[in-house]
């Protein structure tokens, strides 16, 4: 794990970060502004302009995103929409499965903020 000099953000890979978000407001690494009409614990996470996600360790499974997460980001676009297409045939109404569904599809839009933005 990467060290960052903020002891509040765990740098779990180099577009991967958790903190939590409750904390937000203290930090200036972070650029995330919540929606007040939202409660905190209930946003699992948020990417920002540079294509980094950041994981809310206040969320209430924050442990099955970040695994999700991590296992999203090591495939490729077109196993990405595999995945995608297969949840798609059944109703996605277990927490598991849409927990699974959010990281692919947030993957995806981290990507295309990445390639837009050059970064990476």
């Amino acid at each position: 794990m990467l060290k960052y000099e903020n002891p509040n953000i765990e740098v779990i890979n180099k577009n991967l970060w958790a903190v939590r978000f409750s904390l937000i407001p203290f930090m200036s690494q972070i650029s995330y502004k919540p929606d007040p009409e939202v409660p905190i614990e209930q946003v699992p996470g948020q990417f920002g302009p540079d294509g980094i996600m950041v994981l809310n360790k206040d969320f209430k499974h924050y442990e099955l995103v970040r695994k999700a997460t991590e296992a999203v980001m090591k495939l490729k676009p077109r196993q990405i929409r595999k995945e995608l297409d297969d949840l798609g045939r059944f109703p996605a109404n277990q927490p598991l499965q849409v927990i699974y569904r959010y990281c692919l599809m947030a993957e995806l839009e981290r990507r295309k903020v990445v390639k837009k933005h050059g970064n990476n």
